[in-house]
């Protein structure tokens, strides 16, 4: 049976999943992927792809989902759909953090979205309000400026190898 797509439409749906796998991807490199429980670099408890266990509204989703924390913290390994499960919440909570901090966020060249939704993954909307320099410099479209404050933050060190591919993403859209 056809299911009536039109020749745009699959494409449409290519590039979607393309994109979809560009993050997936990005967040592995970034976060790691494990089934089973580890501390991230804050010494909180987290699984999966950098969902952190201590987090009030995340312990929320896990109930929601039908994982049982106290399994989880005892030791019992996620399957690589509640894996996938638990970072389609958090890239959604990251989404939707990166276009409260942006208000143009949906305009903006998808490698500067890309760094916007890592810091908001990473961060969460708190501490990415604290790029009040970075916040500045893409209201005026200024790319490079954004990735200097990037740069000139403790957050920069802070994650390592994360924070060069972040800022590169940034300084993609100042060409």
């Amino acid at each position: 049976m056809a299911d009536n797509k039109t020749a745009q439409e699959y494409a449409m749906e290519r590039a979607r999943q393309k994109r979809s796998m560009d993050y997936l991807n990005m967040f592995k490199e970034n976060e790691g992927y494990r089934t089973k429980v580890y501390k991230d670099t804050k010494g909180n408890r987290s699984v999966g792809i950098g969902f952190n266990l201590e987090d009030e509204g995340n312990k929320q989703f896990l109930k929601k989902a039908g994982i049982s924390l106290d399994e989880v913290l005892g030791g019992r390994e996620l399957t690589d759909k509640e894996v996938i499960k638990l970072y389609n919440h958090s890239l959604t909570q990251a989404f939707k953090d990166a276009q409260q901090f942006d208000p143009q966020f949906n305009k903006r060249p998808e490698t500067v979205k890309k760094a916007i939704v890592d810091m908001a993954f990473n961060l969460g909307l708190t501490k990415l309000n604290q790029f009040k320099g970075m916040k500045a410099a893409l209201s005026q479209n200024d790319y490079k400026m954004a990735a200097d404050e990037m740069v000139d933050s403790n957050w920069y060190t802070q994650v390592k190898t994360r924070g060069p591919r972040t800022v590169k993403l940034m300084a993609a859209a100042a060409r």
